[in-house]
């Protein structure tokens, strides 16, 4: 079918403004990485640019020396990879019950999960019940079971499981299957998509966190990845502290170029885990979108 003119121009238009609003996006990105890899006298002259005069890797020398980062990375990744697990495994659960007909508490169910969504006790309230009560205080339990479950996020595992037939589950009954082996074994494998979706949702909501840490952890060796890159960003000292005493660098250190070779680290395992769930994340979120 050939287009018109208008369709064509709006084609062009929607292809230049996506490609106008790519660069915004990287272009920050670019001065970042670039950054970190520019000497720090550079930096401090001239600011940041995309074509610095001297590169230097004094950054990553003195980070891959430092004993605080690598304690950060395994506290981010412990955290993620417990959390993401145990919320996924959690969400979905729930979010099977509440999708469910024959559950007979569904509707008060659904009303205590959406409740949530919409109020809150207030900060001061949360760390009482989760410093005093719970006990929870300089933990890293701390750090994963307060973002444990995301109301937000079992609603989409709910909206999936209802488009789920429901012919499946009854010939599994028929068959002799109890409530937990027909979730297992016939609801979670053809539910890839939308538990792909979720958990990267889970991980990037685990990974980015630094509130949580700054509330309830006040020892140093428990602080996650994130609460290191938020106390340098406010504070240049914070920076410092990660650079060895003993550490092989110039006479100037690369208290910036520390900064962002730390955003850099950051980012990495999320942008390495993105691209290989992205065909069940676009799936994950459209399907189940139009019924009928």
């Amino acid at each position: 079918m050939k287009q018109s003119v208008a369709d064509r121009s709006f084609t062009m238009f929607a292809y230049l403004f996506t490609f106008v609003f790519a660069v915004f996006c990287l272009f920050p990105f670019l001065l970042m990485v670039i950054g970190s890899f520019t000497e720090e006298t550079e930096l401090i002259i001239h600011g940041y640019s995309l074509f610095p005069k001297a590169f230097s890797l004094a950054a990553y020398e003195a980070l891959l020396q430092s004993k605080t980062l690598f304690q950060s990375y395994t506290i981010s990744l412990t955290i993620t990879a417990v959390g993401s697990v145990s919320a996924l495994c959690i969400s979905a659960m729930l979010g099977y019950s509440l999708a469910n007909k024959r559950n007979v508490l569904q509707s008060p169910m659904l009303v205590y999960c959406y409740l949530p969504m919409l109020f809150s006790g207030g900060i001061i309230p949360f760390y009482i019940v989760v410093s005093q009560w719970l006990h929870l205080q300089n933990t890293i339990w701390a750090l994963i079971l307060t973002l444990l479950c995301q109301p937000f996020l079992v609603f989409l595992l709910v909206s999936f499981f209802r488009t789920i037939p429901e012919e499946l589950e009854e010939a599994a009954r028929i068959d002799g299957a109890n409530e937990m082996r027909v979730f297992f074994q016939i609801i979670l494998p053809i539910s890839k998509p939308i538990l792909a979706s979720v958990g990267l949702f889970y991980a990037l909501n685990y990974w980015n966190d630094w509130f949580m840490g700054l509330m309830f952890v006040d020892n140093d060796k428990l602080y996650p990845l994130q609460l290191i890159l938020r106390r340098m960003v406010s504070n240049m000292e914070a920076a410092k502290s990660l650079i060895p005493s003993g550490a092989a660098i110039s006479v100037t250190p690369p208290t910036y170029g520390v900064r962002m070779a730390t955003t850099v680290l950051t980012i990495g395992p999320i942008i390495l885990l993105y691209p290989m769930l992205q065909k069940y994340f676009v799936k994950g979120l459209t399907v189940g979108a139009v019924k009928g």
